[in-house]
């Protein structure tokens, strides 16, 4: 598996002390066998992603693939240029990719043009929307298209008990749009915390306010911090900016499986994620008013949002958690093109 991450000994030291989620990479590890090609493997330091070191990255893995029955590329940025390497070279290592954002102005001539699916045996999409548009607009035969529900660490986002506190809290940055959330809290009378910030893409776009109401306090939380916060909230709200692909999924498992009552903007992206009035509330985009009426609506009824977050933590830890998604994982590893099974065997790759 190529790791878009460092997953050397500190990583793994901060997982077992239960200082941060474990992350798929590891778990693939432990119980399926996936040997990973991180960036402790590759001799770079500290940093972000960056076009030169994913090439050096998909350089690298060139080099194995003949020693590996198959390949699981973490995203498109190390997928595409491996693919096309992979044409080149002749490779026919079984390759499963993958795609967090496919339909991106940039790389659609990636897949019109120069057909990298050609050498992608099969295509991880967590949305039934991006699958759809990726066939549509992308010209990637359905085949080869998987739809696999995303997870998360539901052991170490767990419900620390119920809050009374008069708090909301808006985690992650990607593609948030925090001016309507700024438009729809700053007459309410309840503080909102906001992170500001991605641990996955420190860079994505975010539309922003032209100033932050007086209830609003931001910062940038570690793991252990931003559960803590996550505990101290009454509400969470991840408030979404009209995408295709599924943005701000993670946040909103996180809230769920913290057994927080969510308020989400019912994005093409996240469709399905939350089942309206049951795990969660869902209100247009952009839409200040709706999401205002629901922040308000939740904040004066505890009862309310006890019951929605005891069932998005259910919903959380039955369809969300971390294992069902590793296993899908390594089903497709194991057999590329077949149906994703509840059970998947270990997996040599």
């Amino acid at each position: 598996m190529l790791v878009s991450a460092n997953a050397g000994p500190e990583l793994r030291r901060d997982v077992e002390a239960g200082c941060r989620p474990h992350p798929e990479f590891l778990k693939l590890e432990a119980l399926f066998g996936v040997s990973l090609l991180d960036w402790s493997r590759l001799g770079f330091d500290e940093g972000g992603r960056s076009l030169g070191r994913s090439l050096r990255h998909v350089a690298a893995a060139t080099r194995q693939l003949d020693r590996h029955d198959a390949v699981l590329s973490d995203g498109e940025h190390l997928g595409i240029p491996l693919a096309l390497a992979m044409s080149a070279r002749a490779q026919t290592t079984r390759h499963v990719m993958i795609g967090h954002q496919l339909l991106t102005r940039p790389k659609q001539p990636l897949f019109k043009l120069l057909k990298a699916h050609r050498r992608i045996d099969r295509v991880i999409l967590h949305s039934r929307h991006h699958l759809e548009a990726a066939h549509e607009r992308l010209g990637i035969p359905r085949n080869k298209l998987a739809f696999v529900p995303y997870g998360i660490d539901t052991d170490f986002w767990q419900p620390g008990g119920p809050s009374d506190e008069n708090l909301v809290v808006s985690p992650g940055r990607d593609h948030r749009d925090f001016k309507t959330l700024a438009g729809a809290c700053e007459r309410l009378s309840c503080q909102v915390f906001v992170t500001l910030g991605s641990l996955h893409s420190a860079g994505a776009p975010a539309l922003m306010p032209a100033s932050w109401p007086s209830n609003f306090d931001h910062a940038f939380l570690d793991y252990s911090s931003l559960r803590t916060m996550y505990s101290r909230a009454s509400v969470v709200v991840i408030p979404m900016m009209p995408v295709a692909f599924p943005a701000g999924v993670t946040s909103v498992l996180e809230g769920m499986a913290m057994g927080k009552a969510v308020v989400v903007s019912a994005t093409e992206g996240l469709d399905g994620l939350i089942e309206d009035g049951e795990t969660g509330i869902t209100v247009p985009p952009g839409d200040s008013d709706r999401m205002r009426d629901a922040i308000a609506w939740l904040l004066q009824r505890p009862a309310e949002r006890a019951r929605l977050g005891a069932n998005a933590r259910q919903a959380a830890t039955q369809k969300f958690g971390l294992q069902a998604y590793c296993s899908n994982l390594a089903s497709l590893l194991e057999h590329p093109l077949g149906q994703i099974a509840n059970q998947a065997r270990p997996a040599r790759s």
